[in-house]
């Protein structure tokens, strides 16, 4: 494990080329997740396009949602991924918002790991336990929720930012995550499932990507050269 978590870290914090020579790209059969409002999500050419839109899925406290979704990923397999695109957002608002996401398929609160572009122009990480209860069920992790982001202030008039998530699942229900911009890491974690029995076990991963706010605001984020390799 140690091996493969290095390899992983080396592979985000570094400067290898946007085709992920450093990688196997996969595919993995992404999908728009719950469905959008008429104009949410646009694909031309290597790009997504995001726009408002209201949240189509159930549960929870969220009321913007334009999101795509990844295919399951074992809770059993030993794997690291590498999450890699550019974004850029355009917006008047400084509302928080998810970008990206390792969802599990619980209803109400945050997912083992949720990557959030703050209202203070950072990023930091959600993460909860839950009883499976929708809200009144959630216990913050605090493991991942006190990460301390070390980057650039991120701008929302449409700047571009290289974006990697690299992610060292180790089969075990756990995995270690980093985030690189531009080349450089500003924030790492790990995400350790709790051996209380009175939480509820992950029985699949997959990733989310897009816009997921509480608030609904106008907005147009693009991710250009998304791509998900194995490493």
């Amino acid at each position: 494990m140690a091996f493969v978590l290095v390899a992983a870290i080396a592979a985000a914090m570094g400067t290898a080329t946007a085709d992920g020579a450093e990688g196997r790209k996969v595919s993995l059969g992404w999908q728009t997740s719950c469905g959008v409002d008429p104009g949410g999500i646009n694909r031309s050419g290597g790009a997504y396009v995001f726009h408002r839109s209201s949240n189509h899925c159930s549960g929870g406290i969220f009321k913007q949602r334009s999101e795509i979704n990844s295919g399951n990923i074992s809770v059993g397999s030993k794997v690291s991924y590498v999450f890699d695109t550019t974004v850029s957002m355009k917006t008047a608002q400084s509302d928080d918002f998810i970008l990206f996401q390792i969802h599990d398929g619980r209803i109400g609160c945050s997912p083992p790991m949720s990557l959030r572009w703050t209202g203070g122009d950072a990023l930091r990480f959600d993460s909860d336990y839950t009883r499976g209860k929708g809200m009144a069920g959630c216990v913050p992790n605090r493991g991942l929720r006190g990460a301390a982001y070390h980057g650039p202030r991120l701008r929302r008039d449409g700047t571009p930012y290289h974006l990697r998530v690299t992610l060292a699942f180790d089969g075990q229900g756990g995995f270690d995550v980093s985030v690189a911009i531009n080349g450089s890491g500003v924030l790492s974690g790990r995400y350790e499932p709790s051996s209380d029995p009175k939480f509820v076990t992950s029985k699949r991963f997959y990733m989310k990507h897009g816009v997921y706010s509480q608030k609904p605001f106008d907005y147009e984020m693009k991710s250009v050269g998304m791509q998900v390799l194995r490493i």
